[in-house]
């Protein structure tokens, strides 16, 4: 549920961009405006929000394309890695529990504080 409205929104920045072949840095606060509405929307916290944009923005801007990307594919797939490496980088087994509902906790134990 929490995912679903950022999965539109990239899906969306990937639309926009269409036909542009380098990321700017006017097209690029479009997008970012859109993944920060998401993630606050999903509630996730706002400093880790504010950080989290930082970092993409960072690796994101001025970029070349790569050859098999479009524009708005590659900023997703900074997202996507920003992501995986904010949610801990590595699988973790989900232990399902007997007696229904599962709870399922997603904490961020580095660069918090």
């Amino acid at each position: 549920m929490a995912f679903e409205g950022l999965s539109a929104r990239l899906q969306d920045i990937t639309k926009k961009l269409k036909g542009e072949a380098r990321i700017t840095e006017s097209n690029m606060k479009d997008m970012l405006r859109e993944v920060k509405l998401a993630l606050l929307e999903a509630d996730v916290n706002y400093k880790i929000v504010k950080d989290f944009i930082a970092s993409v923005q960072e690796k994101a801007l001025g970029q070349d394309v790569m050859r098999a990307l479009k524009p708005g594919e590659q900023v997703v797939k900074i997202v996507r890695d920003e992501l995986v490496d904010l949610l801990g980088g590595t699988d973790s087994k989900i232990n399902i529990s007997s007696n229904p509902p599962t709870v399922i906790m997603l904490i961020r134990t580095s660069r918090c504080w």
